[in-house]
This record gives structure tokens, C-alpha cells and sequence, in this order.
């Protein structure tokens, strides 16, 4: 039951009615029996500053940001995790006694996502399609997964080279390239690098029936496909690699986990999920974005 002692948590953005964030955490907080209630507050970026100054006064405890607050965020809290710091995006604050600290739990989201298939990654070759905020995030958990090579490619070259040397510098990825001219064709490329990882917006609506893959006769059973898009549950990407025997994997547990490690952020506590409370969250979760199978 909602009282006086009940801790206050958020969503920001905008627009933010669209956003899953508080059927997600409202299903954690009766999970893990807490005195919390999460909600969405649409928040106009010139009124960034107030925001921040009503969640010290009021005394919320935590708040997600989404789109487009997550760099602009940072201007107006005390304290900032190494991630933000080096991402230059923050989607978690936290309030503790006035002091507003950011965090951004996207690359732990994307790791704790991979449970068994996490082993594959150490001294592996990655092939990375994008290189927006998402791909960031991504990049930055591969560093920490200690992959040996990272290939970056995106439809504005600039982007590419850009998000490889800022790996390379801020990341601790030393092998991380940009697929620019005077690479090896990426039919050859994809040959021999056994993971790739989508981080573009291809494959959701209106691009359902694109894939950023093309040679796909010569992926095989070596190989894992990443798929950050969930809605439909299966890409293209994702289809068509499965069909030549590869491991695939969507987004849908990375949503999942990058919102219980906010969580865990504002309560202090270690947080986990049973394998049948995943399944229940996820199937809530694909009823609520009506996805089809």
C-alpha cells in the first residue's frame, strides 16, 4: 500500500508516454517486495535544471532518463559514474540525502543479457553495425567483455572512424577499426569474425524486411547474432542467421536488465531474477509491445 514512507521513482523524456519503463520497474518492485512506486514525468529540455531541483525538494529517489535528456542531463547533478564520464550519457539518477548522483546502466544491461553466450566474447572479433548512442554503450561493454578486435561499420563513415578511436582512447579497445575502403569485402570479414551485433534502428518498423547483413551463405554454426532491436522478436538479421545455424539472441533481455540495474543503483540491494521470473517479465513485456513472434 502507497504511504508517506513510500520512495518515489521516474521516468523523464520526451515525449515519454510511449515508454515500458514503468510497467517494467512497477513489475520489480512487487517482485522484490519493495515500498516503491515508479511513474513517467514528460519533462521539456529547457526545464531540465528545475527537474532536478524538484527531486531534491521533493525527495525522489530515483529517476531513468530517456531520450533526448541523456546528455544534457549531466549539466545538473553533483556526481558522475566513470561510465557517464566516459560515454557522455547518463540514464540513471540517484538521489541520496540532496546529492544527485548519474549513472548509466545500458553496457551492464547488455552484458548480464548474454548469460551462457557471455563466454564467447573474451579474445573474440566483433563486428558492430552502428555507431550511435546504443553502439557507445555496446562498444564500452565489449571492452569490458576483453574482446582482441572490434570492427566498427555505419552508413556515415565519419561516425565509424569516430566511435573507434573514442574505443580506442576511452574504452581500452587498442584494436577497435572503423570499416572504411581498404578493408577485406565484408562477405570475407563476416566469414571469420563469429559474433555480429546490430545496433541500428534496421529491422524495426518501417524497416522490417531489411537486414544490415547481405552475405549471409557464409555464416554458420560458429556464429552469434545480437540483435538490439525486440520488437518484432525476430529480425530479419536475426532469421536469416538462425536458418544457417547460427546462435541469435534480440534486445529484449538487455531492456530487462539495463531497468534492474537502475534499480538496484537506488536501493542498494543485489537485485536478481529467477529464470521463471525472467520469463514472466518477458512475456509481459511482449504483450505490452504487442509483439509478434
Amino acid at each position: 500500500m502507497i504511504s508517506a514512507s513510500t520512495n518515489l521513482y521516474a521516468v523523464i523524456g520526451d515525449p515519454v508516454a510511449h515508454s515500458l519503463s514503468p510497467v517494467m520497474q512497477n513489475w520489480f518492485i512487487e517482485q522484490f517486495h519493495l515500498n516503491a512506486v515508479y511513474t513517467a514525468f514528460r519533462v521539456k529540455g529547457a526545464k531540465l535544471q528545475m527537474c532536478i531541483n524538484g527531486m531534491r525538494a521533493m525527495g525522489i529517489k530515483g529517476l531513468n532518463v530517456t531520450v533526448p535528456h541523456k546528455e544534457a542531463i549531466r549539466s545538473f547533478v553533483d556526481e558522475q559514474s566513470e561510465e557517464v564520464r566516459v560515454l557522455g550519457a547518463a540514464n540513471t539518477l540517484k538521489n541520496q540525502a540532496g546529492v544527485i548522483s548519474a549513472y548509466v546502466t545500458d553496457p551492464y544491461g547488455f552484458i548480464e543479457s548474454l548469460g551462457e553466450n557471455r563466454a564467447r566474447f573474451r579474445g573474440a572479433s566483433v563486428l558492430l553495425y552502428g555507431a550511435g548512442g546504443a553502439a557507445k554503450s555496446v562498444s564500452y561493454a565489449l571492452s569490458r567483455l576483453g574482446v582482441d578486435q572490434l570492427l566498427i561499420s555505419d552508413l556515415v563513415s565519419q561516425k565509424a572512424i569516430e566511435l573507434a578511436e573514442r574505443a580506442q582512447k576511452l574504452y581500452g579497445l587498442k584494436n577497435a577499426s572503423a570499416l572504411v575502403k581498404g578493408f577485406a569485402p565484408m562477405k570475407e570479414i563476416i566469414k571469420h569474425t563469429h559474433i555480429v551485433i546490430n545496433a541500428t534502428a534496421v529491422g524495426m518498423f518501417p524497416l522490417e524486411d531489411k537486414s544490415v547483413v547481405d552475405n549471409y551463405d557464409v555464416v554458420g554454426t560458429k556464429h552469434f547474432f545480437y540483435d538490439l532491436v525486440y520488437n518484432p522478436a525476430q529480425t530479419k538479421f536475426l532469421r536469416l542467421a538462425e536458418e544457417r545455424g547460427a546462435a541469435t539472441q534480440n534486445g529484449l533481455d538487455m531492456l530487462i536488465y539495463q531497468g534492474l540495474e537502475s534499480l538496484r543503483i537506488w536501493t542498494g540491494q543485489d537485485l536478481s531474477l529467477l529464470p521463471s521470473q525472467l520469463n514472466e517479465l518477458k512475456k509481459l513485456m511482449r504483450n505490452q509491445l504487442g509483439v509478434h513472434e
